[in-house]
């Protein structure tokens, strides 16, 4: 069996039930030919590099899949006819899976491993909206750095006190 990765993005208005019935018919073909999804990752809502069908912005998604190639056709057939797919890529990511059992294994750990950096990166999302919000409640507007302490924690020290001890050793070559 090969290793297919196959991304596309969905407009980004589309619902929850839409996108559900898009993943949904992908999932029936790779099964109808015998296949094995290995991992699917919600990338979220991004901003295109260009404007595709008036849409500035959509919605990505990536599979993993194991495959005899035959349902590659039939996925693309199915996300040209739909239109709410505004683009799409298959990717042949490995030629030939010898170990598909240890290869399921693997795709487990790396979803846990996305579930896990995705959690990551929404809890300092929220601490960061928190954080701005307290701000903005207190009339901080994020004033610089005046205070003597947080200046040397920040660059390392007043550096005065370097200069003169440099200065003195020249000084001191001179007498």
């Amino acid at each position: 069996m090969r290793e297919y990765e196959f991304v596309y993005v969905i407009q980004p208005d589309a619902s929850v039930e839409r996108e559900a019935e898009i993943h949904g018919r992908i999932d029936q073909v790779i099964t109808d030919h015998k296949g094995r999804l290995l991992l699917r990752d919600d990338w979220g809502k991004r901003r295109l590099a260009y404007e595709i069908k008036k849409f500035q912005k959509g919605h990505y998604f990536q599979i993993n899949y194991l495959g005899l190639g035959k349902e590659v056709a039939e996925i693309e057939r199915l996300m040209r006819i739909d239109a709410d797919v505004l683009r799409y890529l298959t990717v042949q990511a490995n030629d030939e899976v010898r170990d598909i059992e240890t290869r399921i294994v693997e795709a487990a750990k790396q979803a846990e491993e996305q579930a896990r950096r995705r959690a990551e990166r929404e809890k300092e999302r929220a601490e960061r909206e928190e954080r701005e919000k307290e701000r903005e409640r207190s009339g901080d507007r994020g004033a610089p750095f005046d205070d003597e302490d947080d200046v040397e924690r920040r660059f390392g020290g007043g550096g005065d006190d370097d200069r003169d001890r440099r200065y003195n050793r020249d000084d001191e070559d001179e007498e």
